[in-house]
């Protein structure tokens, strides 16, 4: 790599990247919506405020990138209620097309993708690889799909290697989504596992979806075009929340929520953003989170690129706590 562009570069997982980027000796130019708090001046990094539908802001950020990683997307807002399929497909596709247009044809020679395991499915039996004909259920998960497939395309029809990553939950430092809430559910003494908490997700820890994305950009022999990133272990719900607990400093409880009473409990949370137009914390999908499976494989990124997760749940959840504690204000033990 010698230019890299990265689009979405001040989102939690854009932060980690461009730092590990310019620690590698990579010239960065970094694109996205607001840079005003991006970085001081003298980073080394090339700052510029634009976005994925300015064709001509695209084309002078993409000048003389021989790498370009695309992080932009739209993902679900929890708070809100259901989206419209139209506005994924707008972002999530016609947003990296125009990405993909502007790209300098003279210079770029590996574009890499970040997608998502909901390309392929929300949930499943047994351990998926990326062998798996893909089924998305949800709108974020088509759209997806469709910008991979996008990806494909430009890269078959220019002559340019494309590498797609698909990533599960990714958590870490930076990040207010599924496992801050539950870091935070566990703090206040509002958690409960389900049942036995004996079902697992795949996942995976920021510095592990870095670590991985420079194995990947730096190489240009590897035989697939799309690789799927996990901390190479599945972790039980329960695991998760003794975790947890143990990192806040606070003895797990030993038993669950029984799952009929969990059950009408989300019923009721759906009810409720029926009336309000919102979506509540505890509904039938995040039930569904709860107590489903989606276990993957990341087999075939280590045989390929020889690349094995540094970062596993202990050390990962107890930098994530800390971060918690820093900007919720919510001190205890260390």
């Amino acid at each position: 790599m010698n230019r890299v562009l990265v689009t979405g570069a001040t989102g939690f997982i854009g932060t980690h990247l461009i730092g590990a980027l310019r620690r590698a000796g990579a010239s960065v130019a970094a694109l996205d919506l607001d840079v005003s708090k991006a970085g001081a001046p003298g980073d080394g990094v090339d700052w510029i405020q634009g976005d994925i539908f300015d064709a001509a802001r695209l084309a002078s950020a993409a000048l003389g990138a021989d790498t370009v990683i695309h992080l932009v997307a739209k993902t679900h807002d929890f708070s809100a209620g259901e989206d419209r399929e139209d506005e994924y497909r707008r972002i999530n596709v016609t947003g990296t097309r125009n990405l993909l247009e502007a790209c300098d044809r003279e210079a770029v020679r590996h574009v890499v993708y970040f997608s998502s395991v909901k390309a392929m499915t929300e949930e499943a039996d047994g351990i998926l690889d990326e062998s798996f004909p893909p089924q998305p259920t949800t709108a974020y998960g088509r759209t997806k799909l469709e910008a991979e497939k996008a990806l494909r395309q430009f890269g078959l029809e220019h002559g340019v290697r494309t590498t797609t990553l698909r990533f599960p939950l990714v958590y870490g430092p930076g990040n207010k989504g599924n496992v801050y809430r539950m870091i935070e559910a566990v703090d206040r003494g509002r958690f409960a596992v389900i049942g036995r908490g004996e079902n697992r997700r795949s996942m995976v820890y920021v510095e592990n979806v870095v670590e991985a994305t420079l194995a990947v950009a730096g190489r240009r022999d590897l035989p697939g075009d799309t690789y799927i990133v996990t901390d190479g272990a599945d972790y039980s719900v329960r695991e998760l929340y003794e975790a947890i607990a143990r990192g806040l400093g606070r003895r797990p409880l030993p038993f669950g929520l029984p799952l009929l009473a969990a059950t009408m409990l989300a019923r009721m949370g759906d009810a409720g953003g029926r009336l309000t137009g919102r979506t509540l914390p505890f509904n039938t999908g995040a039930l569904s989170k709860l107590t489903g499976e989606l276990r993957i494989s990341s087999e075939r990124l280590r045989r390929d690129a020889g690349f094995a997760p540094r970062h596993r749940l202990p050390e990962a959840i107890g930098e994530t706590i800390r971060w918690y504690r820093a900007v919720s204000g919510r001190g205890g033990k260390p």
